[in-house]
């Protein structure tokens, strides 16, 4: 495939990404008035957020992966993408706890088609030393897509509620419209991307069983890394879910307020953050450190810590504000890693469903675990939502420094498997005879 039809694949598949997280984040910033019609606490709250959406993204993680190792890519992409967009207007159309709870699920079903897809799509057509860079690009659109939800999320919702002439709540309408471009991208990704013709193949479809001994086999390695992202993804989910509750309850922003300010941080900060990740890994790699991934999660983990905590315990806005900006820029550095040392460590059959067992740990433990955990501590501890600063500094605080310390734990067990990976490379490109070349 010519780097020019990369580049319009890598481009589309970080516009589907983009999507699905304006998706998944338009809920934080429509925390108030859900609330409030709904009646809802903050840990019911937590459960829509984080447990209701990652239910079935983490457990049909691992079928769609086991799909996506054995079978044409693009299209369980296509349908992921089109699915989350439907259940996300469907979201427009609930008026209760369980019913928004049900559409969650199905967002989550939707989404979590697409990442093991893409992982293993990008590692076919991209040499490893340019893996970490790329992936930072799709990457890009989990940031571009939350600072989108944020930055227009407010203006869509002001709109909604002084134009609405429909029996519905103008919370509803947002999630009426912003499900919608999903399903234009859906039918532009089936009508340009194809399977490339040179497919990395290592014999027969692997079994689950001779996935789980391999995994038990470097079980110090994969323990630790999974254990270290998980712990870095309640850091960065725990950012994402709740800093607009925390701006507007502490600082008494406004939605418009709140969309620009966070929006622009999300944005900028955690685009530079990802790309910078990206960069140094690519680079360190060049010049021969095999723990580069670790060496540079780990030490953003560590340097995010300090401004995350201030950020959420602080009552000078302005101080709020650039501390948040800072902790997000670092907080953003572990996604590409995350992603590009499974696609180099893993044999080709088993890329896909390891990397579903990474979305599972991100999900389950990141995004529903270190949610719920602050809504808990918010109403069954602290029993005050103006507490939400301190349950944001003790869990995602906490959550940066021994994620750190867990992937530096990890730098012997994984440049022991890397070097074992590279003397016996089984799963070099080979052309696929049922496969033509055909344009991307």
């Amino acid at each position: 495939m010519s780097r020019l039809r990369q580049t319009n694949v890598m481009i589309l598949f970080m516009l589907a990404y983009l999507l699905s997280y304006i998706d998944r984040q338009i809920l934080s910033l429509l925390i108030g008035p859900i609330q409030a019609d709904l009646h809802l606490g903050d840990t019911q709250f937590a459960c829509l957020n984080g447990l209701a959406f990652s239910l079935l993204y983490a457990v049909l993680g691992f079928p769609l992966a086991s799909l996506s190792d054995r079978k044409p890519r693009p299209p369980i992409i296509v349908a992921g993408v089109i699915l989350w967009s439907l259940a996300t207007m469907a979201c427009g159309l609930c008026n209760s706890f369980w019913s928004l709870f049900l559409c969650r699920v199905l967002v989550g079903l939707g989404e979590a088609a697409l990442a093991p897809a893409v992982y293993s799509f990008l590692a076919d057509i991209v040499p490893k030393e340019r893996l970490a860079g790329t992936l930072s690009v799709f990457f890009l659109g989990s940031f571009l897509g939350s600072g989108c939800a944020f930055l227009f999320g407010g203006s869509l919702l002001g709109v909604a509620q002084q134009y609405n002439v429909t029996s519905l709540h103008a919370w509803q309408v947002c999630f009426l419209v912003v499900g919608l471009p999903g399903l234009v991208l859906g039918a532009v990704i089936a009508a340009t991307v194809r399977e490339p013709a040179r497919r990395r193949v290592a014999g027969p479809h692997v079994p689950a069983a001779q996935a789980i001994a391999f995994f038990r086999q470097h079980k110090e390695f994969f323990s630790l890394h999974m254990l270290g992202y998980t712990l870095l993804a309640v850091t960065l989910f725990s950012l994402f879910s709740w800093m607009p509750a925390q701006m507007m309850r502490i600082h008494h922003m406004t939605h418009a307020q709140l969309g620009l300010t966070l929006g622009s941080i999300v944005i900028v900060c955690g685009s530079a953050g990802v790309f910078a990740s990206g960069w140094l890994i690519d680079y360190l790699t060049r010049r021969g450190l095999v723990c580069a991934p670790q060496i540079v999660a780990a030490t953003a983990a560590f340097l995010a810590s300090v401004p995350l905590v201030i950020s959420v315990l602080t009552h000078d806005s302005h101080l709020a504000v650039i501390s948040f900006a800072v902790a997000f820029f670092f907080a953003s550095f572990p996604m590409p890693p995350s992603a590009t040392v499974l696609q180099i460590v893993v044999p080709v059959p088993m890329r896909a469903r390891f990397s579903a067992t990474m979305l599972f740990c991100n999900a389950i433990g990141g995004l529903s675990g270190g949610s719920l955990l602050i809504g808990a501590l918010n109403d069954k501890v602290f029993h005050s939502p103006a507490a939400i600063g301190l349950s944001m500094a003790l869990v995602a605080g906490t959550a940066s420094v021994l994620g750190g310390i867990m992937l530096l734990l990890c730098m012997r067990s994984y440049k022991v498997l890397y070097d074992n990976r590279m003397s016996n490379q089984h799963d070099m490109p080979v052309a696929t005879p049922t496969m033509v070349e055909q344009p991307a």
